[in-house]
């Protein structure tokens, strides 16, 4: 039995250590796996591979080859035992690229990644023979070998009940900025996909609709997924230093972060060759060459675009003349100037079919959506703000941080007021300035929960702005200065400590187990001074035990707690009883 319990008691450790990545209230994204396949080459005269294993189970695949041609390509998959999917057409990545000037290292040739759920089987279709072609595969849903899906079939149920239980006692905040809800890089896993070099801006002038060409039959919960295993293809197999778009929307009217940088910025991304500069592209994930896109995403997408362009001081309708930058895939040679729609389709200057047919022909209903948004005022900045944590305990720093920016895009080198509330008055405590891109980075050190802020008081020819206020809530510090880990029954136990801020009063808890379960057995209201305290208890009986101080909440400060400290309680014969 004693050998039966010591394998259960190692289960559950096991299990419990495999678990723990998974025990938080954010959702849990395995860890992503690239592999890549460099197959035979056909028979003499055939461009049609034969089924081909991958090394592991994929999520998503593309080909990549040596050289500029660009060959029709088709591929289609299966799951292990399952039927082959249909044929999906496949475009060439050529036309995405980033701007030749700008240094950014790109795979010669490409095709666009296709999600394809979950698979073990590729067989493709080219239209020509190209050069050391390889099939790179990327795995986001940890699923890509047997012990992958176990593990993640465990952190995935521990994750879901874990934020099911953080979202009763969560609270639902609104936008504190008047943009569009969006999921942002933390969302979908960005950290897995880090930018190779920093961001670097241009301005906007236009919005460029695109689609990823991957299959249509996607879930909600795959969409993350998707999103990063395309950063994950575009860093890691075409050598971009970032995903390419700088949005992307999906069929549920979903909208995420696409390059890193700043979503309200603008962020030079490699989604249009030749006009990256100057524009922004927001990606649709799918294939829209035959079928339109759905309600719901056109919606999103008019709601992006109407805050993005007047955020940028530019328009949502008319037309605007672009100065190409030239590049293989551009129509327009360098320095010609391109008279374009704000709202465009890429196809407009590239040589692609992107947006496909579908979604190109629902171009002028997306316009008429946008329409009526005006410019941000000359001269107006917009300055937004957020908390790195709504909580912090006394003492302890908390990251504030925020952007300042104008019509002509991110402001460096300003002034900018850090404020709290009080007494019904904004009161800056001190001042910061804005770095690169307009970032302004303050770490508070907050004594009492109040409302922060950030002010720009204005100079001449840009106006002052401030950002919207967050609450930042301050737990009490109860610390306690060498507390007992032993002692006797009737025997006094000293227990002394210092709560900050300085309060009339703690409260002792002390807990003793019986029956396998902690039950409270005193409590005693502590005076202090000054913050300081000292008290005693007389454990009444011989055992396990714990106990803890605690400040409870005023107006001022949140409840705060001391660490929770074991005591062992021995008899009047020396030995603990064994409770």
């Amino acid at each position: 039995m004693k050998l039966l319990a010591s394998a259960a008691a190692l289960l559950c450790a096991v299990a419990a250590g495999v678990a723990a990545p998974a025990l938080s209230a954010r959702r849990w994204h395995p860890k992503p796996v690239d592999f890549e396949l460099a197959p035979k080459s056909p028979p003499a005269g055939t461009v049609a591979s034969r089924a081909l294993r991958a090394p592991k189970r994929f999520n998503l695949v593309g080909l990549r080859w040596r050289g500029h041609a660009e060959p029709r390509i088709a591929l289609r998959v299966r799951e292990r035992g399952g039927r082959w999917s249909r044929w999906a057409r496949v475009e060439a990545e050529g036309d995405h690229r980033p701007d030749r000037e700008r240094g950014e290292r790109a795979a010669s040739g490409s095709s666009s990644p296709v999600w394809v759920g979950e698979a073990d089987y590729v067989q493709y279709r080219l239209s020509r023979r190209v050069a050391g072609l390889r099939l790179h595969f990327v795995n986001a849903r940890g699923s890509a070998t047997a012990a992958d899906r176990a593990r993640t079939a465990l952190r995935r149920g521990v994750n879901t009940a874990t934020a099911a239980v953080a979202g009763i006692f969560g609270t639902s905040a609104q936008a504190q900025e008047p943009q569009p809800g969006m999921v942002l890089r933390a969302g979908w896993g960005a950290s897995n996909c880090p930018p190779r070099a920093a961001p670097e801006y241009g301005s906007v002038k236009a919005a460029y609709v695109h689609h990823t060409v991957s299959l249509n039959d996607y879930s909600p919960a795959e969409a993350p997924d998707i999103v990063l295993s395309i950063c994950r293809y575009h860093r890691n197999s075409n050598g971009w230093n970032d995903i390419g778009y700088n949005f992307l929307v999906d069929k549920y009217g979903v909208i995420y972060e696409g390059r890193a940088g700043g979503v309200d910025r603008a962020v030079i991304g490699a989604q249009a060759q030749g006009f990256n500069s100057q524009t922004t592209g927001i990606s649709n994930i799918g294939d829209y060459s035959w079928v339109g896109q759905t309600p719901q995403a056109i919606d999103a997408m008019s709601r992006l675009i109407r805050w993005k362009l007047p955020l940028h001081g530019v328009p949502t309708t008319g037309s605007v003349t672009l100065t190409s930058a030239g590049g293989d895939t551009s129509r327009y040679r360098a320095g010609a100037r391109v008279t374009v729609q704000r709202v465009l389709g890429h196809r407009d200057t590239n040589t692609t079919a992107c947006p496909g047919d579908a979604l190109y022909a629902q171009l002028p209903e997306l316009r008429a959506r946008v329409a009526g948004a005006s410019p941000i005022a000359a001269g107006a900045t917009r300055l937004s703000a957020a908390l790195a944590s709504t909580h912090t305990t006394y003492g302890r720093p908390v990251l504030f941080q925020g952007v300042l920016s104008s019509g002509a895009g991110p402001l460096q080198g300003e002034a900018v007021e850090v404020q709290s509330l009080r007494a019904g008055r904004w009161v800056t405590s001190r001042k910061v300035r804005s770095g690169a891109g307009g970032l302004v980075s303050a770490l508070l050190k907050p004594k009492a929960t109040g409302r922060v802020r950030l002010r720009y008081a204005g100079r001449s020819g840009l106006r002052a702005s401030a950002s919207r206020s967050g609450l930042l809530r301050v737990r009490s510090l109860v610390a306690l200065r060498q507390p007992p880990a032993a002692g006797a029954r009737g025997v006094a136990l000293k227990v002394g400590g210092k709560v900050s801020p300085a309060k009339r009063l703690v409260y002792l808890v002390l807990q003793q187990k019986r029956r396998g379960v902690f039950k409270r057995v005193g409590q005693k209201a502590v005076r202090t001074s000054r913050g300081r305290f000292g008290t005693s208890f007389v454990p009444a009986q011989a055992g396990s035990y714990r106990f803890y101080l605690v400040a409870k909440a005023d107006r001022f400060t949140d409840r705060g707690r001391s660490r929770l400290q074991q005591l062992r309680v021995r008899g009047l014969g020396g030995a603990p009883s064994g409770n």
